[in-house]
């Protein structure tokens, strides 16, 4: 019997960038679907709030964070059956999420996304204290922590440059500062990335706030380079 995989993804997301601070963590992400290089769907958010203090964001095939939006769904719905107050940690489902992509790998039928969980995980013994979480997942299933990150293009474009301005923070990283660090980062994917979209969403996790979604940002950027660009005649 023949056996169909998905080789080259259809409708794909790009960059997620993500930032730890020192009351919690920020995300960001552009709003925008591609086919092919095309920009063919606008306005589609790539981040999923899984319950107060935990967010997924994702890079790579649409489809397949979809079906992975339905799978977290059934088992955050699963957990509340035993304990109606329960919810799943930011670093259950980066373990979770793991074992499941890892799976798909082996079985040789990838989900074609790289996932950010982001959130704020609490402390073994004190669940009221919480501190902030950012958990990389791969399509081949490797797993990793990070203080900072950023997937698709921006892996090869702006990790440093998200690094070097954290590390300046020295510790003193605010909300407001990390958030700025991520908007310049986002300009950035702009100007280098052909499938980046210049509105783009922000979202903060904090102990005090939870999941606080805001409203979408567009970026115009600064275009005056273009006409010292001889490349294309």
């Amino acid at each position: 019997m023949e056996v169909e995989r998905t080789l080259n993804p259809t409708c794909t997301g790009t960059s997620v960038l993500a930032v730890q601070h020192k009351d919690g963590v920020a995300i960001m992400t552009d709003r925008v679907v591609s086919y092919g290089k095309t920009a063919r769907y606008k306005n589609i958010s790539r981040q999923y709030r899984v319950n107060d203090y935990c967010v997924v964001a994702f890079g790579g095939d649409h489809a397949d964070f979809q079906w992975l939006q339905n799978v977290i769904e059934r088992q955050e719905a699963e957990i509340k059956t035993y304990d109606q107050n329960a919810r799943m940690t930011p670093k259950a489902l980066h373990a979770y999420l793991t074992s499941l992509m890892y799976y798909r790998r082996s079985r040789m039928n990838p989900l074609w996304n790289t996932l950010v969980v982001a959130g704020m995980q609490p402390e073994p013994m004190d669940y009221a204290t919480r501190k902030p979480f950012i958990g990389v997942i791969t399509q081949r299933g490797v797993a990793y922590k990070a203080t900072s990150v950023a997937t698709g293009m921006g892996a090869m474009l702006l990790n440093q440059a998200i690094e070097t301005d954290v590390r300046a923070k020295s510790g003193d990283l605010d909300e407001a500062g990390a958030v700025e660090i991520l908007r310049k980062c986002m300009e950035l994917t702009i100007y280098h990335d052909c499938v980046a979209d210049d509105t783009f969403d922000v979202t903060t996790v904090s102990n005090a706030e939870g999941v606080k979604f805001q409203k979408p940002e567009t970026i115009v950027g600064n275009w005056e380079i273009a006409e010292s660009n001889c490349q294309y005649e």
